[in-house]
């Protein structure tokens, strides 16, 4: 398996410094270390994410469910083939939409 070649920058600098500093603290992410495979975090993804956006809409601000989960993908060495499978999932555009953020 091929893994997928980064930058080489830290996460933390790939998305806000607030929204990360609110995902590692949210109680969601935390749920998110019981995820130990590719197959569960998409199957997450495709029951629990209803919007793309980076933060939690209405009166609680925390960060989002997808961005929970994208983050959740950088902690992971994923494969090309992976990748591809993400980009071109056919059950959920959330699946797809998550892998492009």
């Amino acid at each position: 398996m091929t893994e997928i070649q980064t930058c080489g920058k830290p996460i933390d600098s790939l998305l806000e410094k607030v929204l990360c500093m609110n995902i590692l603290s949210s109680d969601y992410f935390k749920e998110l270390y019981r995820l130990k495979t590719y197959h569960e975090v998409v199957d997450e993804i495709y029951n629990q994410v209803d919007h793309v956006e980076p933060w939690m809409t209405g009166n609680c601000r925390g960060p989002s469910t997808a961005f929970c989960l994208l983050y959740k993908f950088f902690t992971m060495k994923l494969t090309v083939k992976q990748m591809h499978g993400l980009l071109k999932h056919p059950d959920s555009p959330y699946i797809r939409a998550v892998s492009t953020k």
